[in-house]
């Protein structure tokens, strides 16, 4: 080139992002048979673009274009990125060279004074632009799609990068890099679709009518929830969170309700106990398979230990081992030959920063849980507020007051709050007589989390306690 040329050159590194793959399931008791479909994307790009300007002391414009074909199976189809993570700013590949073209900081039209001197833009499009289309910068991230789909298609871009320089800027070949990443939109099922625990989405939950229940598998231990659609227009577990911890199994924001992987920092006990004082203790405590037969009755059942809880049939707690679940989840009977109500299922015991998969923060400051052990696409429900999501609020919508009547609701279809006590200092308190459950909330006082509870005629919503009792965990859909 001469002394008033510039050679731009972009080179281009392209990305597939499938997800989680479409599948079709087919399920009776006793028998399960899946078909998963994984979804597949291509994509076609050449591996450079260059167009070369003569400028002017005005400012020159000139462009090149590259043909960008995108092809998808995905059912819910795909969303296409740009980015410039090393800097969107064309660099000259002389050494010597200081000066840069500089990205666009604003969109504008090559045919207008908005297009500054030394500066550059990208258009996409399904033609070649023309004087008046809009150019804007590469952006550093992939923040925003700068195109989106939502069914399996076939299509094809022309991508098109635009320069305007002035002879101020220095002759030679500027250049950057940039991303095409293409990721597959993740699958969104109706309610009537749901499978997985995994598959709860806002959607799903919005679109069910009040009274809605379905039974979901937990993809991470292959145990089975019944969940409903209740008055407060959310979706709920209504059975007790049955999860095992485990120091080799990591929770992960691709199966649990975690932001980052979490690796437990003790296994759930099964036959001893774990006398802790400590608010950020992770401990949780699997009593075994049994279910309460007497939901209503109100009797306490104390053991100093947790592995002996057959000692607590006394008070209507019965093994269900052998047994199978219900088919029909709004049963009234616990027991019905060999079948139970798994709404009725004590479910494991956990500390708060067990629960709350380690957020619950240090004990000398007040931090409200980010995370949970629930599935993806669950929560741990707030507390202390009546916010949409909160104990308070379900309890407000079903008219529950701190009485036995309140008592009998909260037990009852659809709830099916179990009286499954709690643990504290290695014992079991009060099985048979109070419910326990976990919010994501922390109490004022450093050593306490909210959490609902009731007991012999009381009910409190916005109740506190030790961070170290070990509880149950009802989880809702996010």
């Amino acid at each position: 080139l001469g002394t008033s040329g510039a050679l731009l050159a972009l080179l281009f590194g392209a990305m597939l992002f499938p997800t989680t793959p479409d599948a079709v399931h087919a399920e009776e008791t006793g028998s399960t048979a899946t078909l998963a479909i994984d979804p597949s994307i291509a994509i076609s790009i050449p591996g450079e673009v260059s167009f070369a300007v003569t400028p002017t002391a005005t400012g020159e414009f000139a462009s090149g274009s590259a043909t960008l074909s995108v092809s998808t199976n995905n059912s819910s189809g795909y969303a296409l990125y740009l980015s410039a993570p090393d800097g969107n700013a064309l660099k000259s590949l002389n050494p010597d060279t200081s000066a840069t073209v500089a990205a666009l900081s604003q969109p504008a039209t090559s045919d207008s004074d908005g297009f500054a001197n030394n500066t550059w833009g990208y258009n996409l499009g399904t033609s070649a632009p023309d004087a008046s289309a809009t150019y804007q910068a590469v952006p550093l991230d992939q923040s925003q799609p700068q195109q989106t789909t939502e069914a399996p298609t076939n299509d094809t871009y022309t991508l098109t990068f635009g320069a305007k320089v002035d002879n101020t800027m220095p002759s030679g070949t500027y250049t950057s890099t940039v991303t095409i990443s293409v990721v597959a939109n993740p699958v969104i099922l109706t309610w009537d679709e749901l499978v997985l625990m995994q598959d709860m989405n806002p959607s799903a939950c919005a679109g069910a009518p009040v009274g809605a229940t379905k039974r979901l598998k937990d993809d991470r231990d292959g145990k089975f929830y019944w969940v409903a659609k209740l008055a407060d227009n959310q979706c709920w577990m209504t059975q007790n969170l049955d999860l095992d911890l485990s120091t080799e199994e990591t929770l992960t924001p691709e199966d649990s309700d975690v932001s980052r992987s979490w690796t437990p920092s003790n296994d759930t006990l099964t036959d001893g106990t774990q006398t802790t004082s400590d608010s950020t203790a992770e401990w949780s405590w699997n009593l075994g398979d049994y279910v309460l037969t007497t939901p209503n009755a109100g009797t306490s059942c104390n053991l100093s230990g947790i592995s002996n809880f057959g000692d607590c049939t006394s008070v209507g707690f019965r093994s269900v081992a052998g047994m199978t679940p219900m088919a029909d989840g709004n049963a009234t009977d616990v027991i019905s030959g060999n079948t139970y109500n798994a709404h009725y299922h004590v479910g494991n015991h956990y500390t708060w920063n067990a629960a709350t998969a380690g957020t619950g923060g240090a004990d000398v400051v007040r931090e409200d849980a980010t995370d949970s052990i629930c599935p993806k696409g669950w929560q741990l429900p707030t507390s202390n507020n009546s916010n949409s999501g909160s104990f308070q609020a379900l309890t407000n919508a079903y008219n529950i007051s701190s009485n036995a009547a309140g008592n009998t609701a909260l037990v009852s279809a659809p709830l099916y709050f179990v009286r499954s006590g709690y643990v504290l200092s290695g014992s079991l308190r009060d099985a048979g007589d109070s419910g326990d459950y976990w919010s994501s909330t922390a109490f004022l006082v450093n050593l306490n989390a909210f959490e609902l509870v009731f007991h012999s005629g009381f009910v409190d919503s916005s109740n506190n306690t030790y961070r170290y009792c070990g509880q149950s965990v009802r989880c809702l859909a996010r």
